[in-house]
């Protein structure tokens, strides 16, 4: 154990300074600061507009909108079907604003310093986290064959799990650090800036909160060791970085297919509470078609863990010998 923990120290001095990771980290920490600051601004907006409009919906603004009317249009037609409608666009606007509501409070949980963390999960544990921990085991892990810089690790450490194992933990930290970084940003933001400008967080329970950030955290965390796991896997058993990260992309691309709830990538939508109406607000991924799950996510989730285990035995029982 302690021999891994010194080859773990060692791996992490190679690879955190480095300008990929450092420069990942803060397009991340950037990038999901800046898209908070811009759904809280959005949601905020249009919950004031649509309940702006609502106040206008009243017979005495009926009548004030005929009366401004131009001469030659036709004031009485218009009240008429003005006052004949306003029960329907009253009824439209609800259901506007039950809707934006709804969004608002979604958007007010980064607002409070522990849904911060939750909120930045729900980013690290889709798309771009994922893609950001496929190309840094594609650069990390198969550039070490690609440069030839293997060959000395292997020949200090001759037990590639060991190697590999002590990769995949880097990476885990790696977005360890990328949530702690980013969260920061977004609960800076807030008490800087959004609290103030867009008090959402006035919607939302501290039971909402906690509820909110264990699921996102709990499941972020599962998500992010898994991937790591699978980007070194892949990395070790393809070994040419561009490769590593086409095949790794595609299978992003399939797996998150919305055709089946059985597919990983419903899977983690359900096992995370993503909200399909909310893509690319405060998560980027694709929720299943179907609303109403045959079982739990942990229990559609089993079979591709056992699928991945089986791919990393096969993968290591059939690896090529050449530099092991």
């Amino acid at each position: 154990m302690k021999s891994w923990l010194r080859l773990l120290s060692c791996e992490l001095r190679r690879t955190l300074p480095r300008l990929l990771p450092v420069a990942m980290l803060l397009l991340l920490a950037v990038g999901i600061t800046l898209q908070t600051l811009n759904a809280q601004r959005v949601a905020y907006n249009n919950l004031q507009n649509v309940r702006t409009g609502l106040t206008k919906l009243t017979p005495e603004n009926c009548a004030e909108d005929a009366a401004n009317l131009p001469p030659d249009a036709p004031a009485d037609a218009y009240l008429k079907d003005c006052l004949d409608g306003l029960e329907n666009t009253r009824a439209a606007y609800e259901n506007i604003e039950a809707q934006f509501t709804a969004t608002a409070e979604q958007m007010g949980l980064a607002q409070h310093p522990l849904g911060a963390v939750g909120w930045t999960f729900g980013w690290l544990a889709t798309a771009p986290g994922l893609l950001s921990v496929l190309v840094l085991a594609a650069f990390f892990t198969a550039g070490e064959w690609s440069r030839g810089t293997a060959v000395p690790l292997l020949l200090q450490e001759q037990r590639l799990w060991r190697l590999l194992s002590a990769k995949a933990a880097v990476l885990w930290l790696w977005s360890l650090l990328a949530a702690t970084l980013t969260s920061a940003g977004v609960w800076l933001l807030t008490v800087m800036y959004t609290r103030r400008a867009f008090p959402l967080h006035r919607m939302v329970a501290p039971d909402e909160v906690s509820a909110y950030t264990l699921q996102r955290g709990g499941t972020g965390l599962l998500v992010l060791g898994v991937a790591c796991v699978a980007a070194v896997g892949l990395a070790a058993v393809v070994r040419m970085p561009l490769r590593t990260v086409l095949i790794g992309v595609l299978v992003l691309a399939v797996a998150t297919m919305p055709v089946s709830s059985w597919l990983p990538g419903p899977v983690l939508a359900d096992g995370m509470g993503l909200s399909p109406g909310l893509n690319v607000h405060d998560h980027l991924w694709t929720s299943a078609v179907d609303s109403a799950a045959p079982a739990s996510a942990a229990v559609r989730a089993l079979p591709w863990v056992a699928l991945l285990c089986l791919a990393l035995w096969q993968g290591w029982r059939t690896r090529p010998r050449d530099l092991v």
